[in-house]
């Protein structure tokens, strides 16, 4: 090879900086690679504004390198973050028709850009999502479906949030370009592998879910209310959840005794997911169970 990565990047960042761009880029996350017969180059910006001008810059250089018998691949790319979600209802074809989904806008930043992307979470996804979360009964192409009772679309947003975020963290040739695909699927097996992130959110999942089980949902009360706590103050909860930590399956194993320290473990959505699941199951008690909200009073109240 008659050039070298090293000589390369050179040329790309000298170009760049006579072009004015070069405070664009990210060296952090920037290569330059030799892979024997052909060179790799990944050029990644903090900002997405300029990604249109130094996409022209890279591929005169890979004319450049080809020029001098060499062979060069190269993606440009840039750093993008979830600014927003929001939930648009239901989905729809090209041709207007209904899908077996449920449409989310997401609006990624990257510096002074601003990008739109669609998500379309299938109806197999969100029924997966409420069996997990234990919520109400999800109705399949009810516009309602993802509203107050069922689940809400602020819960799934949350989710969809974490999966463009997961889509986003590639580099190099398996990266996501959300300009030239602005739309992408969460089908059932993706939610699997969002929900399932996190091992200490499941550990406290549990705990709620075993704590509101009728055989045991009256003695977590009553301990409850000895430990003064109340059901609208989560904080005051938590100590009681460290005793439903291990399951009632799990004899032996070795499991956290803290639910206050688990929680303080997890990210902030995370953390805001377990108490939206265990408000939902406090206002689900209350249906379910009325004569409870009456022998425990103050921590109903």
């Amino acid at each position: 090879m008659s050039i070298t990565s090293v000589q390369v990047e050179d040329l790309v960042e000298h170009q760049l900086r006579d072009a004015g761009l070069l405070e664009f880029v990210s060296r952090q996350h920037s290569q330059f690679l030799d892979l024997g017969d052909e060179m790799f180059v990944e050029v990644v910006l903090n900002d997405g504004t300029a990604l249109d001008d130094i996409e022209k810059i890279v591929r005169r250089t890979s004319q450049e390198v080809k020029a001098q018998g060499a062979k060069m691949d190269s993606v440009v790319r840039a750093l993008w973050g979830v600014d927003d979600v929001r939930y648009l209802g239901p989905s729809r074809s090209s041709n207007g028709g209904l899908r077996a989904a449920y449409e989310f806008e997401v609006t990624l930043k990257s510096g002074a850009r601003r990008q739109r992307v669609i998500v379309d979470v299938s109806w197999s996804a969100v029924e997966f999502l409420r069996q997990k979360l234990g919520l109400g009964n999800f109705v399949s192409g009810s516009d309602n479906a993802l509203q107050k009772g069922h689940l809400s679309d602020e819960l799934v947003g949350e989710r969809v949030r974490s999966f463009v975020e997961h889509e986003l963290s590639f580099g190099g040739t398996s990266y996501w370009d959300p300009i030239l695909y602005p739309r992408r699927d969460l089908n059932e097996a993706a939610m699997l592998f969002l929900v399932g992130q996190s091992t200490t959110f499941y550990e406290l999942w549990q705990a709620v879910t075993d704590a509101f089980d009728p055989a045991v949902v009256e003695s977590f009360l009553k301990s409850l209310e000895l430990a003064g706590g109340r059901l609208r103050e989560f904080h005051t909860v938590l100590p009681e959840l460290s005793n439903m930590l291990g399951g009632a399956y799990q004899r032996g194993s070795k499991f956290s005794t803290s639910a206050t320290d688990l929680f303080e473990r997890m990210d902030r959505p995370e953390q805001e997911l377990l108490k939206k699941y265990f408000f939902a199951r406090v206002e689900r008690l209350k249906t379910e169970s009325p004569e409870l909200t009456v022998s425990f009073p103050k921590i109903f109240s």
